[in-house]
């Protein structure tokens, strides 16, 4: 007792009376922050299991959903297909992915690349399963299946819900699932339904982009395919998947939060793993953003051997978002017009075909935009053409990059002064200096 209290005589003297009480009076409301925080995670950790259950009556309200189930089983496919015996094929043996982190305009010179070992591609066959439009969940008894759940399970950094998907809890592993039960049944078909049908970027990528897998087996290239309803109503999503499809699978249009059951499912995994969104705090790392090459071979390739002719529309483009109803760059007129000056043509995407989308990125030399779902079609462009994306400081871009790289082109980041952070990335907003934008220019076409 006596020497505590010598030690803590010794260190009050060290600190200094001023500093010691400084110290404490800065320690009690740290000390009931952390309690708030605490409380925070119980109550939510709590209510995880109603809350589900508020959204479905929500949904039933409205007319979307008249089913819920509680699915306390969650395991990836190809943990479903090692448990139950079942025949599944590796389709990516040995890939090794190849993350970009692209130059940054006057803050970062070097592109940084990391290499990592890909996550297996795998096809296989589910029977008597249940899918759910505009998701990746597929159901069998009482077990679901997903593989960003299942991915997401050790380190809980992804925000997976959303759509059918209502609410997921990482400890207890069970997900609440909200549907419109039907009575259709299939005989047999390809899954190209899934998360995000709606946004461009992923329908190409994670979706559509693993048809390909499918069709190299004769005997699936007759079957019909299980395709989102929302995204076929997109004109430009519907012709990508017309140019997609060399083989002319039937069509069964699925709709959002619909359940469908089918008895022989022919199911080719993701190729890219990509979360669509992280859980707020999280910090985003190279590994987060791993992309198989198939990602862009496989549309690349079919779009460009389709392609009649490619007459070159513009050589200098810069894609606008001034109509998009997320605005991202807030003085995107004063950057728009500085483009213009040094002889760039304002495109806006959602105004243009598929054809002519292919057309304009493919005969491109120099394309400039703020980040958005129109850059996907930079896998169009020809060898060595410059893309430069407008984006914000604050995040890492590997996506769009790693992407670039696969098709050898040169990409660089311009980046913006952010002024109102989200909880999406998508839906920041930011601004970029006028006169940085004009040395930006100069750069680009140097």
């Amino acid at each position: 007792m006596i020497k505590a209290f010598i030690r803590g005589m010794e260190f009050l003297k060290e600190e200094g009376c001023y500093k010691f009480i400084q110290r404490m009076y800065k320690w009690i409301p740290e000390y009931i922050t952390w309690k708030k925080l605490l409380l925070h995670g119980w109550m939510f950790g709590y209510l995880d299991r109603y809350r589900w259950k508020w959204k479905y009556r929500q949904l039933k309200t409205s007319g979307k959903v008249d089913s819920c189930t509680l699915f306390r089983n969650v395991l990836s496919g190809l943990e479903y297909c090692c448990a139950t015996e079942q025949p599944y094929e590796i389709l990516n043996e040995g890939e090794r992915i190849e993350v970009v982190l692209p130059e940054c305009f006057e803050e970062r010179k070097s592109i940084q690349k990391k290499y990592f070992d890909s996550p297996p591609i795998y096809l296989t066959i589910f029977s008597n399963v249940d899918i759910y439009g505009a998701t990746d969940l597929i159901t069998k008894g009482k077990t679901a299946l997903s593989d960003l759940y299942s991915k997401n399970r050790e380190e809980n950094r992804y925000d997976i819900e959303g759509g059918c998907l209502a609410a997921c809890q990482k400890k207890s592993r069970w997900i609440g699932v909200v549907y419109r039960s039907t009575d259709e049944i299939i005989e047999r078909a390809i899954s190209c339904v899934g998360v995000a049908c709606k946004n461009y970027y992923h329908f190409t990528f994670g979706i559509l982009s693993r048809l390909a897998f499918v069709d190299k087996i004769e005997e699936y290239r007759s079957l019909p395919v299980l395709v989102d309803a929302d995204a076929l109503e997109i004109p430009q999503m519907r012709d990508l998947f017309d140019r997609i499809n060399v083989w002319h699978h039937p069509v069964i249009a699925v709709k959002e939060y619909t359940r469908i059951h089918v008895k022989q499912l022919i199911f080719a995994s993701q190729n890219m793993w990509m979360p669509l969104n992280f859980r707020r705090g999280v910090i985003v790392n190279e590994k987060d953003y791993l992309f198989s090459r198939t990602v862009v071979d496989n549309i690349r390739n079919r779009v460009l051997e389709g392609q009649q002719q490619f007459k070159a529309t513009y050589k200098k483009i810069f894609l606008s978002r001034r109509n998009c109803s997320n605005r991202r760059l807030l003085n995107d007129d004063e950057i728009e017009k500085n483009f213009v000056d040094y002889g760039y043509h304002v495109v806006f995407p959602e105004r243009l075909s598929f054809d002519e989308e292919v057309t304009l990125f493919h005969g491109a030399d120099i394309i400039v935009g703020v980040a958005g779902a129109a850059f996907t079609n930079m896998i169009f462009c020809h060898d060595g053409a410059k893309v430069g994306m407008i984006f914000h400081k604050d995040d890492n871009v590997y996506d769009f990059s790693s992407i670039a790289n696969m098709v050898d082109i040169e990409f660089i980041i311009l980046c913006g002064e952010i002024v109102n952070k989200q909880k999406y990335i998508s839906m920041d907003t930011f601004t970029l200096d006028g006169d940085k934008c004009r040395r930006f220019i100069k750069f680009i076409e140097g």
